[in-house]
């Protein structure tokens, strides 16, 4: 083990001569969203103010970074600090463009050494990003002569140069609303008073070893993180170029956070139960430990990740036409919790070029999803259900027989019957009566909806309180009545708006022409486009519609017509 070195430097120091910063390969891209960025020039003017407050200045520390450096060489990769550094290079190239002419050149050689042409050295950045970012940081950011082309661009960018973008705009207009007297005080703060300690080996291993420690810590790595320096560092050196591309293919392709959610997805497919301890701990032994590097990044990482995309995005493509997989695939995304997930890519991943057996297995994966979701199983049965349905993936059993984990047993149908034919507006809260009305929307449409729309909300058609002495109540006389079926499934609309407290009680024609429906007397809805072919809402009218709607989504789901039937006897 290589020796550790730790000591505490100015930022003066540490954007000196004395290192030259390097992101390695195998590193996350600039993560840092504005809120941290804002927070970090928070701190900074607020410890500065209050350092003005004693007769000595308070020193801030910034925390710690970690590196693999040689003694007595300025080449320095960073194993752990790279967030920090680089927004404090993109606060130094804001400051450049706003202090009086000493300060541009000071800040400047803080950001750039100058080649030395009797030293045989070039020009080179403090700090290089990693390779695919590293151009961008370079020539829009660091050579930059001055903000408003950074603002002007507003071209499409990977997530991490859109970070770069906008928190470069970020602290330039943060450090705009200061005076120029402020300004030069921060500055003179941020090099001479604020400090990182920098904590130094000159070996991979060592450093590996000190970047787990902090993350138990509490530092803000994430498990990809981790997990991407463990299984790309064991590859060997000759090929860890290609399958650091290959990773972070995957990780720009998903975006940073739903990349990070595939882990715990991967971890679920091979564990198969809830996780008792920390993903990180668990994917290392269930995962990491039984699959070689390579054959994980190849088999799994990257089938995973384009499959988790395509649900993501319903960005699914075939020869074929592929927009029924596509529109299943939105149906499941409404559905709040993801636990249906792991399965979803383990069959996508395994059959994708097969889109007659996705179909199959997508719709009544969605049924199953939307089962246990109204039927309100708890996160523990649901994963239960979804693990066993993976071991009979697994296994190659059948998925379709009546007693397979992936279909509703006669018991779970009749319950799901129940609830859609029942207080469906109370039973459920807002994130599940949304999602069973676009469904509904969607098939009595024909498909043909479109739900991109700012605002989607519900409103009862009778008012839950309506007004005494007015139509409703001539309409709907008994108490009881109305309290039994003002909140079941055929009195809800969709609206493409919020829902207006003033406008609940207005009279059914009144309330139909102004708020259900607009200037022409349809809405984007079915379910409320519906409505103007009624000139009365009383009890017939909704009983009506109520048994075409239960009966529309029973079809959809496959639902048995036990309870109906035995109603009718």
């Amino acid at each position: 083990m290589g020796r550790i070195n730790g000591h505490e430097e100015t930022i003066g120091d540490v954007f000196s001569d004395k290192y030259a910063f390097t992101i390695p390969p195998y590193q996350r891209p600039y993560s840092w969203e504005t809120d941290q960025a804002n927070e970090l020039i928070d701190d900074l003017v607020i410890a500065q103010k209050e350092s003005l407050k004693g007769a000595d200045v308070t020193p801030y520390f910034l925390g710690s970074i970690v590196l693999i450096k040689k003694e007595n060489e300025s080449e320095s990769e960073v194993i752990d600090g790279q967030q920090r550094l680089t927004t404090l290079s993109l606060l130094l190239s804001a400051l450049r463009f706003l202090l009086p002419e000493k300060g541009v050149k000071a800040v400047t050689e803080m950001l750039l050494e100058e080649g030395n042409e009797y030293k045989g050295t070039k020009d080179r950045f403090r700090l290089t990003l990693r390779k695919r970012d590293s151009e961008f940081f370079r020539d829009k950011i660091l050579k930059a002569e001055g903000i408003d082309d950074l603002k002007a661009n507003q071209d499409k960018l990977p997530d991490p140069q859109a970070r770069l973008r906008r928190n470069a705009i970020l602290l330039y207009e943060r450090l705009e609303e200061l005076t120029e007297e402020e300004r030069a005080n921060l500055a003179r703060y941020i090099v001479q008073h604020t400090f990182i300690i920098i904590v130094s080996t000159p070996d991979l291993d060592s450093a590996f070893r000190i970047f787990s420690v902090l993350n138990d810590r509490g530092m803000d790595l994430s498990v990809a993180d981790i997990l991407k320096a463990e299984i790309v560092g064991a590859i060997s050196e000759s090929e860890q170029s290609v399958y650091t591309n290959k990773w972070e293919e995957s990780e720009e392709n998903l975006g940073t956070e739903n990349f990070a959610e595939l882990f715990s997805y991967i971890r679920m497919i091979h564990g198969k139960k809830k996780a008792r301890g920390t993903i990180l701990n668990e994917f290392r032994a269930q995962v990491k430990a039984k699959t070689h590097p390579k054959e994980f990044i190849d088999k799994e990482l990257i089938p995973y990740s384009d499959a988790l995309r395509e649900i993501n995005g319903s960005a699914y493509e075939s020869s074929l036409d592929a927009s029924k997989l596509n529109r299943l695939f939105g149906y499941l995304r409404r559905i709040r919790d993801r636990d249906w997930m792991p399965p979803a890519l383990l069959f996508l991943s395994q059959n994708h070029d097969d889109l007659d057996s996705l179909l199959r297995f997508f719709k009544d994966l969605e049924r199953l999803a939307m089962g246990l979701w109204l039927l309100r199983f708890t996160v523990n049965h649901r994963i239960e259900r979804y693990a066993a349905l993976m071991k009979v993936m697994e296994e190659g059993g059948d998925l379709y027989a009546d007693d397979s984990p992936l279909q509703l047993s006669g018991e779970e149908q009749d319950d799901v019957v129940r609830v859609l034919d029942g207080n469906i507006y109370q039973v459920s809260p807002a994130a599940k009566r949304l999602p069973i009305m676009l469904r509904l929307d969607e098939a009595l449409s024909s498909g043909e909806a479109n739900y991109n729309l700012p605002y989607t909300s519900v409103e009862h058609i009778l008012p839950q309180n309506p007004i005494e002495g007015g139509e409703w109540m001539q309409w709907w006389p008994d108490q009881e009545v109305r309290e039994q079926n003002v909140h079941r499934l055929a009195n809800l609309a969709l609206l493409n708006r919020k829902q207006n407290s003033a406008a609940r009680n207005f009279e059914f024609a009144t309330k139909k022409d102004k708020y259900f429906l607009g200037k022409d007397g349809s809405s984007p809805f079915q379910l409320t486009t519906r409505l103007a072919n009624e000139d009365r809402w009383t009890f017939e009218e909704f009983e009506k519609i109520q048994k075409e709607y239960v009966a529309k989504l029973r079809e959809i789901w496959r639902l048995r017509n036990n309870l109906f039937q035995a109603d009718s006897q």
